[in-house]
């Protein structure tokens, strides 16, 4: 039997995401943007389903725009590319700890000459002295992952919002692990990234909120607000708001849900790994780290055990570097390889998640007695 822990990577289609999704596909097949009846009602769906989404994140109230994309890390290139050409400072603020998608594109930035300031976390939580003294030079741009990828760790977004509110700083939130996981409020925020597949809508849809619209990062077109050209998916879409509805629904009783199963873990295993907690963090992201092995080897062995599981972001699976959040904590070399992300979601039972916990004492057990067998 196979049992999925890593919800964190995607979340398969809700059964009534899917349904949807597939009776749109078969009767809502137009391009909204054709002046005729399938277009037109192609148009309509799509309106709601805009409608649908800003309301289930109590957006609805607020002027801002919703823009789809193909995926939350074209949301965030998107987000970050447009606002560049509307930086008033000529320096970016961000962390050590983010997405590949973002992390890569200021790499590029820098060598073109922008100045990025990464800010690491203090004692387990984010530096807001260092971030005060930094809005003292000339930033254009903050750039932040409110729910960390790899440990669920959480962005005191309050703090920063209030920090920037009279200040001429955009600011970019990467709320890909957010959504559906964590209440949300964008009041202040200029972009908030997010993406349907993490919430049980389908691939290859992402979205982007925007408080005002910004430039075009392509080039001028003629679709969503001339921002990103390209047909429409609307069946993706309007699945999307279906699958964001249940989950917003029901969000109280996954928070509920998801603490219990780390209660669960916690109680079985402390004795021989080391999870990773903070005063404030994602219910649905637990990770714990080892020193004698890498998360590569954990991912491959439990999932011989019938458990699949992740040593971090998807985006950067494969890799073998040194996991950036666990750097960001001040962990030694041999421990920034050995992060095993377990992520929670509709299908988690706390059946599946005690075999699991059983699981990872057995490979405990067994690479300690392998420690005690070559050191003697």
């Amino acid at each position: 039997m196979n049992r999925y822990f890593d919800y964190a990577a995607t979340h398969p289609m809700t059964h009534a995401a899917l349904d949807h999704y597939v009776a749109m596909a078969k009767n809502v097949y137009g391009n909204p943007s054709s002046l005729h009846t399938q277009g037109y009602m192609a148009e309509d769906y799509l309106t709601e389903a805009r409608r649908l989404i800003k309301q289930a994140l109590g957006l609805d109230m607020l002027r801002g725009k919703l823009l789809f994309t193909g995926s939350g890390s074209e949301s965030n290139y998107i987000a970050l590319t447009s606002l560049r050409k509307r930086m008033k400072g000529k320096e970016v603020i961000t962390s050590w700890h983010e997405h590949d998608s973002v992390a890569l594109l200021l790499e590029e930035w820098e060598r073109e000459g922008i100045i990025v300031h990464r800010l690491k976390l203090k004692d387990g939580k984010f530096d807001l002295d260092a971030f005060t003294h930094l809005l003292d030079r000339d930033i254009g741009l903050v750039t932040l992952q409110h729910v960390n990828s790899d440990t669920g760790w959480v962005l005191p977004l309050h703090h920063i919002q209030r920090l920037l509110k009279y200040k001429k700083i955009l600011f970019h939130v990467d709320g890909v692990q957010a959504l559906g996981k964590i209440p949300i409020s964008v009041e202040g925020i200029d972009a908030y990234s997010f993406s349907a597949h993490k919430v049980g809508g389908p691939k290859g849809v992402g979205a982007l909120y925007m408080e005002r619209l910004i430039p075009p990062p392509y080039y001028p077109g003629h679709h969503q607000y001339g921002i990103r050209p390209g047909t429409i998916d609307v069946p993706g879409i309007s699945a999307f708001a279906k699958a964001l509805g249940e989950r917003q629904e029901q969000l109280t009783r996954f928070q509920r849900n998801f603490m219990a199963f780390r209660a669960i873990l916690k109680e079985k295993t402390s004795a021989h790994v080391h999870w990773l907690e903070f005063d404030e963090q994602s219910p649905a992201i637990f990770s714990f780290v080892s020193h004698q092995r890498d998360g590569q080897w954990w991912m491959t062995e439990l999932d011989d055990l019938g458990f699949q599981v992740s040593a971090g972001s998807a985006c950067r699976a494969g890799q073998n570097g040194p996991n950036r959040m666990l750097e960001a904590l001040g962990y030694e070399t041999s421990a920034c390889h050995g992060l095993v992300r377990i992520s929670f979601g509709a299908h988690t039972t706390a059946e599946d998640t005690s075999a699991l916990a059983d699981a990872i004492v057995i490979l405990a057990r067994r690479v300690e007695h392998h420690e005690q067998t070559f050191s003697r």
